[in-house]
């Protein structure tokens, strides 16, 4: 995929959104990991400092953000292999559906990933171990490398989301048959 057309991709869905979040309707996390965890196959990652938690999205005990209103998000991952010799394969889900992934195949490697995607009100996003993977994931208090952010761009209804797609405008792109 062209990177200049995905960019432009972006900037007009983000621009189709009706406004900016403001005052009350703002939806903003950033979480960390201040120590190394090891994960196995399946398991969710626990990010166990939390920066900010606007709107009360992030649940700091199960590592899950459950969106508070229906709308576009964007978000991060970040992941720094502990020196285990293990790969390092982390996933960003959308209830049980695979959004993005990232990996890393030495020790010590980092990685990260971003997606923008539609949540309903109620809907989860998480990461995990990707499954058949057992890994470390690094952190300190003072050396925070794995990180889990996201924000609502702008409120949506799903409605809205089906009924407009970015694509149309580009019958050439790759993914206008979505």
């Amino acid at each position: 995929m062209n990177p200049i057309v995905a960019f432009l991709s972006v900037v007009l869905a983000a621009c189709y959104v009706s406004g900016a979040p403001t005052g009350n309707n703002i939806v903003a996390f950033s979480a960390g990991l201040t120590h190394t965890q090891p994960l196995t196959s399946g398991e969710t990652v626990r990010f166990d400092e939390v920066f900010t938690n606007i709107g009360g999205g992030y649940d700091l005990s199960s590592g899950n953000f459950k969106a508070p209103k229906g709308g576009v998000y964007a978000f991060t991952i970040h992941g720094y292999d502990a020196n285990t010799d293990k790969a390092m394969w982390i996933e960003l889900k959308k209830n049980d559906e695979l959004l993005v992934s990232i990996s890393g195949y030495n020790s010590h490697s980092s990685a990260g990933n971003s997606v923008i995607i539609y949540l309903s009100a109620g809907e989860n996003v998480h990461v995990q171990a990707r499954p058949n993977q057992s890994f470390s994931l690094f952190g300190k208090v003072d050396q925070v490398y794995a990180t889990f952010s996201g924000y609502m761009i702008g409120e949506m209804d799903r409605s809205q989301s089906d009924s407009y797609n970015i694509f149309q405008q580009f019958p050439d792109f790759p993914a206008a048959g979505r």
